[in-house]
């Protein structure tokens, strides 16, 4: 409840209120959650509102205050009358926003993301509110609200071929909320975006796009404004300048934005009368949170569409497991185009195996066998060819020639590479050596285990004399768009240009690199970036796979059928107990610590094991699966006992609210003691 300031009626209160008449107090109260990341001070914590600062104290405005005789911000989740503290309470000490910046939306987002992470609600607000900007804020009170134009329903020609697509459309531009896994197609998925927001908007609602990248995002905002209008559109991502987030902020609070879409950050953009959230490519791990809680964006749109009642459409070439748990609870219907549409709209995928290698003799173990060279020789009077590689640079990770052990930097342990002048440079330290030894042979000779992006562009100039070629990759400019003129294009997963009318043909090297690798993910990985590098080339031109594929993910690249790859996954992980069937807590630190954490909880544990520090257990440089950093022991000499290690704990899903609130309240309780942390992390990335 909020109220005005009663002037001049202070002393009489009591009196008049016993007096019966119709007069309410004013709340003296604020109740605040503080700025601090203290498991202990997860919680409001009441102060005193001044009188001169009654007017503007207000729920969901940041305020300054003292906490243990430091000066700290916070936020005022609400006002009461009284508070049960027994004592004096410390008073405000001023108003910093005279905008409601937290609305009570977002305040509960924060904590129910909290309680899953078993993390602090500021820490989840720190990630969804930007830094105030005072200008702006100043600005922007003095503009006047423009109301969002009306928008026709549209129509389903776009998604005739995807069936209970039509249907989906029709749900949302009746105001419901119907919530889909969509596996889309090359030639159509632009169109169905902007029908899924055009069907929102007919509703008088706001939608919410996420995107893995901000080239991403540019192109599809030129998209959606051409359809929607300049003005109708807002974007926001990482490069933006904190002006502008904060203006996006406060735009989408004032109902001033009813389009939005950005990166990873946009999910939490806090829109009125949210009605659908698009998350694209929701197995991209830049829609990952690298800072605690180290949430996904499909997450966050998950509990969204819980908290707030919206859609919510997950859409890409590919298919998470994790999209593929929500169909398979029944919290999301799966929406598959029909096969005729998927044989009309991608590339003709081939994936060589052990008979067509040998039909080639010798030549076809080649990384490049001539059978391949004569395609890509032929298709290049065609326009464009597009070759896919794992990794930038020249040669990045290389071994002892005698023995085959991996090469590492003698000065930090770090992956070393050779570059194109055959210099040798650590991936991490930077720092080269010209006489390497090999620790387990000293040996000298240094052999290639994986071939970067720079030295296939310099093979593939030799071998193509006169025809322009493109490398792109983050050792070099990356190139987002190319005209339809024959081309050679070398690029990395991510890194690869448009072609103005697709290429017209697609290999893939090395697929070994990432699919052979043994972590969990590495199948879904590799397959959602090469779905991403073929949905690039022409519908019905040739792609090729090479360099190792078992027959599993072949049939699934020949088929484009990455739903049923999904499915198999996940029935996969259900026989395991895996995430995301089951929900897994992993606990880091040093030893003696985690074993206090462990022997009071009631959950299974999978195992403890030594936890190595993460550098030495990255294989390559290019590995874009990021791993939290590294814990030590804590204080003191190092002993057996204070090793850090990881325990991971596993309950089924109608136990995991028990055992996060458990793993809180002991956490909680070593903070206030001052005990040395344990970190937590549910169900995480980096295995999963």
């Amino acid at each position: 409840m909020v109220r005005g300031p009663i002037e001049g009626m202070k002393a009489e209160q009591g009196t008049l209120l016993a007096m019966g008449e119709n007069t309410t107090a004013t709340p003296a109260v604020a109740r605040v959650l503080v700025d601090v990341d203290l498991p202990q001070l997860d919680h409001p914590l009441d102060y005193s509102i001044p009188e001169d600062l009654d007017a503007r104290a207000l729920p969901g405005r940041i305020v300054r205050l003292r906490l243990a005789g430091r000066k700290r911000l916070g936020w005022i989740l609400e006002r009461a009358e009284s508070s049960d503290h027994v004592g004096r309470l410390s008073p405000l000490e001023s108003v910093v926003s005279d905008v409601e910046v937290v609305p009570p939306r977002l305040f509960a987002l924060a904590r129910y993301i909290a309680n899953r992470t078993v993390s602090t609600a500021s820490q989840v607000l720190s990630l969804a509110v930007p830094a105030r900007h005072a200008s702006t804020e100043k600005a922007m009170a003095r503009e006047e609200p423009v109301e969002p134009a009306p928008v026709a329903a549209p129509s389903d020609v776009s998604w005739s071929g995807d069936p209970g697509g039509s249907a989906l459309l029709a749900h949302l531009a009746h105001g419901d909320s119907p919530r889909a896994v969509w596996t889309a197609v090359p030639t159509t998925v632009d169109a169905q975006i902007v029908d899924l927001v055009r069907a929102v908007r007919a509703s008088g609602r706001s939608t919410v796009v996420v995107l893995p990248t901000s080239s991403q995002v540019a192109r599809m905002r030129g998209i959606l404004k051409d359809a929607f209008g300049v003005d109708a559109v807002t974007s926001v991502t990482a490069e933006d300048p904190a002006s502008h987030r904060y203006r996006v902020h406060l735009g989408a609070l004032a109902g001033r934005t009813r389009i939005v879409l950005g990166t990873r950050t946009a999910v939490w953009t806090p829109v009125v009368d949210l009605g659908l959230i698009i998350v694209w490519d929701d197995g991209d791990d830049r829609l990952l949170e690298q800072r605690a809680p180290r949430v996904s964006a499909l997450d966050v749109a998950v509990a969204r569409a819980h908290l707030e009642g919206a859609g919510l459409v997950a859409g890409a070439f590919s298919r998470s497991t994790k999209s593929q748990a929500l169909v398979r609870s029944g919290w999301a219907v799966s929406i598959v185009p029909e096969r005729s549409v998927l044989r009309a709209s991608t590339p003709r995928v081939a994936v060589p195996d052990e008979f067509d290698r040998d039909r080639e003799g010798a030549a076809g173990g080649a990384r490049i066998p001539p059978r391949v060279q004569e395609l890509m020789r032929r298709q290049l009077d065609e326009g464009p060819v597009l070759v896919q590689v794992p990794m930038a640079g020249y040669v990045p990770v290389v071994a002892c020639a005698r023995c085959r052990t991996v090469a590492r930097c003698i000065h930090c342990g770090g992956p070393i590479s050779l570059g194109c002048g055959h210099q040798i440079t650590c991936a991490w330290c930077g720092r080269g050596t010209a006489d390497w030894r090999c620790p387990q042979c000293a040996g000298t000779e240094l052999r290639a285990v994986r071939v970067g992006s720079d030295r296939t562009g310099e093979e593939l100039g030799r071998a193509f004399p006169g025809v322009p070629l493109t490398v792109s990759s983050s050792t070099r400019e990356i190139t987002r768009e190319i005209d339809a003129e024959p081309r050679l294009v070398v690029a990395t997963p991510g890194a690869e240009p448009r072609a103005a009318q697709g290429y017209a043909a697609g290999i893939i090297l090395d697929a070994a690199a990432i699919a052979g690798r043994p972590e969990l993910w590495a199948p879904e990985e590799a397959l959602r970036r090469w779905f991403n590098a073929l949905a690039l080339v022409r519908p019905g031109a040739p792609a090729v796979v090479l360099g190792g594929v078992d027959q599993l993910l072949a049939q699934t690249l020949i088929r484009w059928d990455p739903a049923g790859h999904a499915v198999r996954s996940l029935e996969e992980r259900a026989a395991l107990g895996f995430f995301p069937v089951t929900t897994i807590v992993a606990l880091d630190g040093a030893a003696r610590d985690v074993e206090e954490m462990v022997s009071g909880i009631d959950a299974e544990v999978m195992g403890t094991v030594p936890r190595p520090s993460d550098r030495s257990s990255s294989s390559a440089p290019s590995d874009r699966r990021r791993r939290p950093e590294s814990e030590g022991s804590h204080g003191g000499p190092e002993e057996p006992a204070e090793r850090p290690v990881r325990a991971l704990l596993r309950v089924s899903h109608a136990k995991a609210p028990a055992l996060l609130e458990s793993l809180r309240e002991i956490q909680q309780h070593r903070a206030s003691h001052r005990d040395p942390m344990v970190r937590l992390t549910v169900n995480p990335p980096e295995l999963f």
